[in-house]
Parts: C-alpha cells; sequence; structure tokens
C-alpha cells in the first residue's frame, strides 16, 4: 500500500493509460449495445465533461484500491477483489455523476458496462501478473537466522504465498556464516531475520550485493522511523532529520471532521442491522446484547470499547484476560458470522462520535496486554500517539495470525506515512478483507504441514550434501 520504487514509474505510468483506455471501451461498446447497435434509444448522453470525468475517476478508483503498486509477489486473488471493488466504485461514481448532470443512465447501461470493463480488466491484470510470475516465482531463498527455530518461523512466511513466488533452499546458521559464500552459489535471495544484530547484517548484505544476490531484511522497528526520515545539511554534514510519529494539529482536526460526518452516516444506514442484531444476540445466547470493555487510547488514555457480544456471557471469568484464537470456543455460533463480516463492530461507531477512537488506526488493546507487549516489545507504546481505530493498515495488509511485532510494524508505518488518501484507502480496502474471510482467520493446519515438508526436504538435502 505503500510503495516508494521510483524505478516502477514507467509501469505504473503504462497500467494508468491502459487501464482508462480499456474503461472508455467498456462504456463505448455498453453505448453502442444500447444506443445503437440494438436500435433502443435508451436516452444515454455521455459529452466531453462526462467523459473526463470517467477518466479521473477510473484513475481515482483503481488506485484507492492499489492496482498501481508493485504486485510482485502478491496474491493474485487480492488483485481481482480489487479489480472487482475498483470496477464497482467506478460504476457508482459514474451513475451519481450522470444523475446530477440531468443525464439518464440506465440499469441495464450501467451493469453491461460495469461486466464489460471487469472482464476485459481482470483478464488483462491476471496476464500481467502471470508474466511477473514467470519473471519473479521460484526465486531460492536462503534464510540467514540465529538459529533453525528462528529460520524456521520466518520460512512460514514464504511457505505461505499459495502461489510459489519462492523456494527455501536452505537455512544457514548465524555461526556458520563462514559458509555463506558457498551458499549463495545456488540462491537468488537472502533473507536476513531480525535477530541479527546490525554489525552481522552489514556484513552479509554487503557479501549479498558484491555477488549480485537479492537482499530480504526484515527491518527493526526504529528502521521504520528512518524510512520516513527527511535528508538535510549541518554546515557539510549529511543528517537525517526523524519527527517523532505523530499526527500535526491539521491532520488531527481534518481526520476528526472526517471521523463525525462518516460515522454519523454508517450508523444511519446500519440502523436496520443494528435492530436486528439487538433482537437476535440475547435470543441466541444469554446475555446483553452489547458488550463494554475498557480498552487503552490515545496517550493511554482508557475508554470503554462497545462492541455486539460475540462470545458467551462471562468468557473470561475463569480464565482472566486471553486473546481470542482461531476456532474460540468461547463464541457463539451468531458471533462467528459477526465476526467474519465484522458487524460486531458496529458500535464502535458510537465510540468514534464520542472522540475516544477514529475510523482509521491501530486496533485498541486492553492494558492487560500492552503492558505484556512493551515488555518484549518497548516501541509498542508509540502505537498510542493516535487514537486507535476501527479497522487499520495491519487489518488491510496482515492477517488474523499476524505476529504482535509484525502487526506493529504496519501500525508504525500509517503513523509515519499518514494522509487523507491513506486513510480512504485502507477504509474502501477494509471491504476486500471482509469478503475474504480467510484473511482474518488462522491457517494452522496448513502451516504445520508446510512446516513438516520444508523439514523433511531440508533433512534430505543435508543427507546428500554430508
Amino acid at each position: 500500500m505503500i510503495n516508494k520504487n521510483p524505478g516502477a514509474n514507467a509501469h505504473r505510468i503504462f497500467l494508468v493509460f491502459f487501464d482508462i483506455a480499456l474503461v472508455y471501451i467498456s462504456f463505448s461498446f455498453s453505448h453502442w449495445i444500447h444506443a445503437e447497435g440494438l436500435s433502443i434509444d435508451l436516452g444515454v448522453k455521455i459529452d466531453n465533461s462526462l467523459i473526463f470525468f470517467l477518466l479521473i475517476s477510473s484513475f481515482l478508483s483503481f488506485y484507492l484500491f492499489d492496482l498501481y503498486v508493485d504486485w510482485r509477489r502478491k496474491s493474485v486473488r487480492n488483485l481481482l477483489y480489487s479489480v472487482i471493488l475498483s470496477s464497482l466504485t467506478l460504476s457508482g461514481l459514474m451513475l451519481v455523476m450522470l444523475m446530477i448532470k440531468g443525464a439518464v443512465m440506465s440499469i441495464p447501461f450501467i451493469i453491461t458496462a460495469f461486466c464489460i470493463q471487469t472482464v476485459m480488466l481482470c483478464t488483462m491484470r491476471f496476464l500481467f501478473w502471470h508474466q511477473l510470475k514467470r519473471i519473479y516465482a521460484n526465486k531460492k531463498v536462503l534464510i540467514v537466522g540465529e538459529d533453525y527455530e528462528t529460520s524456521l518461523k520466518m520460512a512460514d512466511k514464504f511457505l505461505s504465498q499459495k502461489q510459489e513466488w519462492f523456494i527455501i533452499s536452505d537455512f544457514l546458521p548465524l555461526v556458520k556464516k563462514e559458509f555463506l559464500l558457498s551458499k549463495l552459489q545456488s540462491a537468488d535471495a537472502v533473507l536476513i531475520a531480525p535477530e541479527i544484530n546490525k554489525h552481522e547484517a552489514s556484513e552479509i548484505v554487503s557479501l549479498c550485493v558484491k555477488n549480485e544476490k537479492e537482499v530480504l531484511i526484515v527491518p527493526h522497528l526504529f528502521e521504520l522511523f528512518i524510512a520516513g526520515s527527511e535528508p538535510e545539511q549541518i554546515d557539510d554534514m549529511l543528517v537525517l532529520s526523524i519527527k517523532p510519529p505523530m499526527l500535526n494539529q491539521t491532520q488531527n482536526q481534518l481526520k476528526r471532521v472526517i471521523d463525525v460526518i462518516v460515522s454519523a452516516a454508517m450508523l444511519i444506514l446500519s440502523t436496520p442491522i443494528i435492530i436486528a442484531l439487538f433482537t437476535l444476540i440475547p435470543l441466541t445466547s444469554k446475555g446483553p446484547a452489547i458488550f463494554k470493555q475498557e480498552r487503552i487510547g490515545q496517550g493511554g488514555k482508557p475508554y470503554l470499547l462497545y462492541k455486539f457480544r460475540s462470545m458467551v456471557q462471562d468468557a473470561e471469568i475463569q480464565t482472566g484476560p486471553v486473546l481470542a484464537s482461531d476456532k474460540d470456543p468461547r463464541i457463539t455460533k451468531l458471533g462467528s458470522f459477526m465476526r467474519a463480516t465484522r458487524l460486531d463492530e458496529i458500535p464502535q461507531l458510537f465510540n468514534v462520535l464520542k472522540g475516544d477512537m477514529s475510523l482509521i488506526g491501530p486496533r485498541p488493546e486492553r492494558e492487560f496486554f500492552i503492558m505484556k507487549f512493551e515488555q518484549d516489545i518497548p516501541d509498542y507504546k508509540y502505537r498510542l500517539r493516535v487514537k486507535p481505530g476501527i479497522t487499520g493498515l495491519a487489518q488491510v495488509l496482515a492477517n488474523y495470525t499476524t505476529s504482535v511485532e509484525d502487526k506493529l510494524r504496519y501500525d508504525l508505518m500509517y503513523v509515519r506515512n499518514y494522509s487523507f488518501m491513506l486513510d480512504l484507502k485502507i477504509f474502501l480496502q477494509t471491504i476486500r478483507v471482509v469478503l475474504q474471510r480467510d484473511q482474518a482467520q488462522g491457517l494452522k493446519e496448513e502451516s504445520m504441514l508446510r512446516k513438516q515438508k520444508l523439514i523433511q526436504t531440508l533433512e534430505q538435502n543435508q543427507a546428500i550434501n554430508q
């Protein structure tokens, strides 16, 4: 979602013009079918101003669903979902604009244009993605870690990508780094685990670059601050200026205005759902419909968070604070549906109106877990520099089973790169996450099978080498 690779600009520009051309063709073809080809006069009037709006709207829709980032090593399923949702957004914008302009736009015309452009865009984007896969897939990766167990955890991230972008060629413990040069001969890329210290990592990077091998680094949290720094000059000395991770006054005011307007509108639109869940939850499980729990907000200030109850009443009365797990037995049947569709979070819109939360931001957590996380990850406290949100960058880009530290990386990226457009992207792409329910679920059994298969393969390779 945040892409700063200047070398990809030409590719993006090509895609922008290509997408706009396909959209124009789809609307023109739909116009021909309904107004000329079938000799049915539906009163469709498309002047130059509407064509200009169509082209601008198409770029905006595709940009907001991240169709102009680098899709190498990403899921084709996410790509196709994004194309379909962006096409729906574009169709909605065109319908609204044409109604405002006074032109007549029929439902058949909109459906035809949507179907044509979706088929063409999905087909062409899939072909582009497939070409990228032919070039960049099946790259052999050497993992350099502190020990075998650490390397295995890192390997599972690569194996989770079903498109087989990477093949784990081998593990190399840091204590055997003298064998790195020989291992590089059979690898295309090297992953350096985050536990390796700065000095050791620097030596490994230098050796890999010298041998023209790609280097993959999991950044330390402080390095995310450096990524957002600005170069400055003091006399003849180059320095990097790192600002504290927080929103300025103007950003906070704009964010607050948008939060109030959008959350109020969403509450009005979701009134039938709220009434239905208020009725169904007490009928299907003992206890009230609304669940209240203390969470920690901006600046460490506690507040009461509202949710529709998705677990049995008093779920933690015997266990104490426990994080929800995959297939948690405490979750009711209706609660499972609400969690999958995020309907349980609708009451948090009242938290947004009160000012305790924002629509977009790091997910709120309880004080018990914050204190626990801060013991292991001191930088965790930086999440509290902004208001917690109903959805956020970690919820869009990460998975249900993503570690606390990895989610924190996304949260810090959000704070460092905050903008109105980034909030709008996250808001719209949350729709894709809700539709792709597997992103909100753990895949533990599949993960264990992948690990077992990897261990067997590597053990066979080691036996052959010996």
